[in-house]
């Protein structure tokens, strides 16, 4: 590779690799760009922290009308990570419930499971009519769904599954064995003598066990996975993990990721070393659509539409609190590639 092509390309992914992981953890009063805005973040422990917090996630005066059932209501969101992605979920949540009079409180779990299970806590002490819920932990998140069932409030759980799916009231979801299947015939496509090959996973979250689950049974026996290990969905973990599977795995002829943020940090890790090995993620996310577009390492992701999850939930939501019944309680949103054939289409917008 050319000294100053690679050192450009590093640069790039130095600055998209900080870009992704700033998006997990963030302070509550980090600024929002355009894109973000309409998600209010906020610890949401006092009355009028949640009020703020309302005020926040509208960002407009409500608009008139809807049903008694779902104008003038609050509803809380929280998610595991604060990223791109799920304030993109959230913001189109709020747009919904906004149009109907309804405003949204948006916590972020900042990818702690003790506070998620606070923060659930404090939306049943508001009186919040429906939560919209993306778990830390899918185990760990039960005593929550038990005061939320207590306490009547009908959950919407989204993107991730909880382990105890009787405690929720409707699963809306990318269909994530799908993206998994995706990114396999992916590889195979490029890869038709197969090789070694490494998974980026994360066994805490049943969204990507799905995927791996997905890539598992898809992929042909010409792949021998050399190494699996938990990166977390982050782009720290999946840099340095990467770093050293190409140690122990120099001949490594892909990575599978869960998620693109593992993924962005597979691709720094491989660019730094000099590495030609494919990437294959999960998501869509802003940051790989960039990496796609260059037609080097990083071949294909499995998009999900963020915009498309929110208004589901959103649309189960009135549906339960009208007291309707819903014509499926587990909710697909289809994955589709986006890759070097189709990359221009996408580019340009943030999420799909």
């Amino acid at each position: 590779m050319n000294i100053l092509k690679k050192a450009g390309t590093i640069a790039m992914i130095t600055a998209l690799s900080f870009s992704v992981l700033a998006g997990c953890g963030q302070a509550a009063n980090t600024e929002q760009t355009p894109a973000q805005t309409g998600a209010a973040n906020t610890s949401a422990s006092t009355a009028d922290g949640a009020e703020n917090a309302q005020s926040e996630s509208t960002g407009k005066e409500q608009a008139e009308g809807g049903s008694a059932a779902v104008s003038g209501n609050v509803y809380g969101i929280t998610y595991w990570c604060e990223s791109d992605f799920f304030k993109t979920v959230a913001d189109s949540i709020t747009k919904e419930a906004a149009a109907a009079g309804s405003k949204t409180v948006v916590v972020d779990a900042q990818q702690d499971a003790t506070k998620q299970i606070q923060i659930i806590e404090d939306f049943i002490a508001q009186g919040v009519k429906a939560v919209f819920l993306n778990p830390v932990d899918k185990d760990a998140i039960e005593p929550a769904l038990q005061k939320l069932d207590a306490a009547g409030i009908p959950v919407i759980n989204f993107d991730s599954s909880v382990s105890n799916l009787d405690l929720v009231d409707a699963y809306v979801a990318t269909d994530n064995y799908l993206a998994g299947q995706l990114c396999a015939q992916a590889m195979m496509s490029d890869l038709p003598d197969g090789g070694k090959i490494a998974i980026l996973n994360y066994p805490a979250n049943n969204a990507c066990n799905d995927r791996e689950k997905g890539f598992m049974d898809t992929i042909s026996d010409k792949f021998e996975v050399a190494a699996t290990f938990d990166a977390e969905g982050t782009v720290e973990k999946g840099q340095n993990i990467t770093s050293d599977i190409i140690q122990a795995h120099p001949d490594i002829a892909a990575v599978f990721s869960i998620n693109d943020q593992a993924g962005m940090g597979a691709f720094a890790a491989m660019t730094t070393a000099g590495k030609e090995a494919y990437i294959y993620g999960v998501d869509g996310a802003p940051e790989a659509k960039q990496a796609i577009s260059k037609k080097g390492i990083y071949r294909m992701t499995a998009a999900q539409s963020p915009i498309s999850i929110g208004k589901e939930c959103y649309q189960a939501a009135v549906a339960i609190l009208e007291g309707k019944e819903l014509e499926s309680f587990q909710i697909d949103v289809p994955a589709f590639s986006i890759d070097f054939s189709n990359i221009e289409e996408y580019l340009n917008a943030d999420w799909q």
